[in-house]
């Protein structure tokens, strides 16, 4: 077996297995008017779906109206995004994937980032664990522990939503400093209550999230994770200076019942600490022992927010790079980590998977800021 070979056998997940290693990555579209996903976004997941992708990551679903992005993401305590993630995941499981909804609450993250040039921005109250932007200054509510038990409760209901329409599974977001990491970074969570403290008890807040939807869903149902070391408002925050901090973020998240975790980096390729050359990924997986996805411009000469900045907006046009199908695959075959989630290289490729199988990775096409007004 060759190492792109590896790319192409199967991995369990939970109760779901997946027909290869590649996922794509989940990506905010803004093509939800009313927080419905129409035709058009079924479509979209069923092309790569049928262009050979595993697993289908969806994007970001709000689990309240406090948790909301302040563009047309889908709105997943609505009923009618309910019927319509029913259909998107019918459309993709006969092609043969596997299909999670992520679920997410922004928290007090503000994101002036160009998405959808098309869409109208609507902001809704932010509410975080201390009230603090990710610059540490103060604007939004502190959440108490009422709200704190009804998110988590939202956040339970919205799996069981996802299991009834269908879906292999849910990832929740906690990453990029939405409202999971920012009970888990110091900067944004300066509470003195049991929802504060050391690097373990920040974790608290997402592992009981992870315990609630474990709860509420059937034990074959997968439970993933996402996390990251990056802000959106930060390129260089940390959650954790050392291996041993990351391991005491990442203890009671395994011990709440996880599947699966997906570490998010900017570039999948780049060492998660100054005293080795694992990936953070690769830490991730020696750490836990469970499954995870890498993901971090694949396929692309330049990485997601080169040469911009949050305030700024904007995601990086790039060309395509086909020398890191051989690099990923190599990972996977070193145990670095379990599977490769594709980005702005699938919205370009919907047959990412189908042209790596072929042997035809030098006809990737580029990723151009066209592509996001529109779904191919």
């Amino acid at each position: 077996m060759t190492a792109i070979d590896r790319l192409f056998t199967a991995l369990s997940l939970g109760g779901m297995t997946v027909r290869n290693r590649i996922a794509m990555a989940p990506m905010t579209r803004e093509f939800a008017p009313g927080g419905v996903p129409g035709d058009d976004v079924v479509e979209y997941y069923r092309r790569r779906a049928a262009g050979g992708c595993g697993l289908i990551i969806t994007e970001g679903m709000a689990v309240n109206a406090a948790g909301a992005h302040d563009g047309p993401i889908p709105l997943l305590w609505q009923s009618e995004a309910q019927a319509a993630l029913g259909r998107i995941a019918s459309a993709v499981k006969a092609q043969g994937s596997c299909i999670v909804a992520q679920l997410w609450h922004v928290g007090m993250q503000d994101s002036p980032t160009t998405v959808n040039p098309g869409t109208v921005k609507q902001r809704p109250p932010r509410v975080g664990p201390s009230g603090l932007y990710g610059n540490g200054e103060p604007g939004g509510e502190v959440m108490s522990e009422d709200d704190i038990a009804n998110t988590i409760a939202d956040f339970a209901r919205a799996a069981a939503a996802a299991e009834s329409a269908g879906c292999d599974g849910i990832e929740i977001h906690g990453a990029h400093g939405y409202l999971a990491d920012q009970f888990m970074w110091d900067r944004t969570n300066r509470r003195a209550d049991t929802w504060g403290g050391e690097t373990a008890q920040r974790s608290r807040f997402l592992a009981e999230i992870i315990r609630a939807c474990r709860a509420a869903t059937s034990p074959g149902f997968a439970v993933i994770a996402r996390i990251s070391q990056w802000k959106s408002v930060d390129y260089t925050a940390r959650l954790a200076e050392t291996k041993g901090e990351w391991a005491a973020m990442l203890e009671p998240l395994c011990a709440a019942g996880l599947d699966a975790l997906h570490v998010s980096t900017r570039r999948f390729w780049e060492p998660g600490f100054a005293d080795g050359d694992r990936s953070l990924a690769g830490v991730t997986r020696d750490i836990t022992g469970l499954p995870v996805i890498a993901v971090g411009s694949v396929t692309l000469e330049r990485d997601f927010k080169e040469g911009t900045s949050e305030a700024g907006g904007g995601i990086t046009e790039s060309a395509a790079r086909s020398a890191h199908v051989e690099q990923v695959a190599e990972a996977i075959e070193a145990e670095e980590f379990d599977m490769i989630a594709v980005g702005r290289a699938m919205i370009a490729n919907p047959d990412w998977a189908d042209l790596v199988r072929g042997g035809r990775a030098d006809e990737l096409r580029p990723f151009t800021r066209d592509l996001l007004a529109k779904l191919d």
